[in-house]
């Protein structure tokens, strides 16, 4: 069963429409939260895999990432629903909060 675990930075590109260069965020222990970090095709990996399900918080909501593949079969990240991942990721930060 994948454990879900919060995005809440990421480091892309500069330009508009950015590729994610690494996420990272928490995941959810038993006694508080532990931070994590990884690049784009680790986490389809892990989401490929079912091990990990990750997610961005939207105005108190979950909104999960999802696989998407393109018509020449390369993967990316993208987010359930009408979110754009680009925007999304892009007004995250770009470094882990303190």
């Amino acid at each position: 069963m994948a454990v879900p675990a919060q995005v809440t930075w990421a480091n892309t590109s500069a330009k508009p429409g950015a590729d994610i260069r690494q996420l990272g965020g928490y995941v959810k222990k038993f006694f508080g939260k532990s931070p994590w970090q990884l690049r784009p095709e680790d986490a389809i990996a892990s989401i490929e895999h079912d091990e990990w399900r990750f997610y961005v918080e939207l105005d108190g909501e979950k909104v999960w990432l999802e696989v998407e593949e393109d018509p020449q079969g390369q993967k990316k990240l993208s987010l359930s629903g009408e979110v754009l991942a680009e925007e999304v990721f892009g007004s995250l930060p770009d470094t882990p909060t303190q």
